[in-house]
């Protein structure tokens, strides 16, 4: 049970009511999540200060939009913040966006059972940097593989997806905010 009381939707004014709900791409037409329209319990944390909810979901938002990966990197490498800060929450919620991009189970599995050489190269390359910026182990090295293939400003975009995720973790870690169903498991074999 959560160390807080979640903001109820009831509780806010109904026109920040909408913010409650998924960080998906639900604004747009063409892309369809299972996360669309759900109100989900990471943002009934942030409700209990509605500043902090609008300035996070803009910011999430902004993140999410620009940093310039295709939608099978990024959840790639949410999964992989995820994993590696053993946050189940977002890796949950991640899992089902992941399948919604087209991404098949097998790819999430080598994130989570760490058999990078599963991945394509690039794929590969960005969830290594993932798992050593989150450890704070980013050396030279990894660097320059990483550099090899994304541009500076979306090596920015990574490192700040990460950050974000990562911060996220620690934030539903100290609050203990539960997930909204059963766990996909870090393995799938809920899913």
């Amino acid at each position: 049970m959560a160390r807080i009381t979640l903001a109820d939707p009831e509780d806010l004014p109904l026109e920040k009511r909408p913010l409650l709900d998924s960080l998906s791409d639900a604004d747009d037409p063409s892309v369809e999540h299972s996360l669309e329209g759900g109100t989900l319990n990471v943002y009934r944390a942030l409700g209990r200060n509605l500043s902090i909810l609008e300035g996070f979901r803009e910011y999430g938002s902004t993140v999410w939009h620009g940093t310039d990966l295709a939608p099978v990197e990024r959840e790639l490498a949410i999964l992989a913040t995820s994993y590696h800060t053993g946050m189940a929450y977002e890796w949950h919620q991640h899992v089902r966006v992941a399948l919604d991009e087209g991404i098949p189970p097998e790819p999430i599995l080598a994130v989570s059972m760490d058999r990078l050489d599963e991945l394509e190269p690039e794929q590969a390359r960005l969830v290594e940097y993932v798992e050593r910026y989150v450890a704070d182990e980013v050396d030279d090295e990894t660097h320059e593989r990483l550099a090899d293939h994304y541009a500076e400003s979306t090596i920015v975009g990574i490192g700040m997806l990460v950050s974000l995720y990562a911060g996220l973790a620690h934030f539903l870690d100290a609050l203990d905010v539960e997930l909204e169903d059963t766990f996909v498991g870090w393995q799938l074999e809920n899913l």
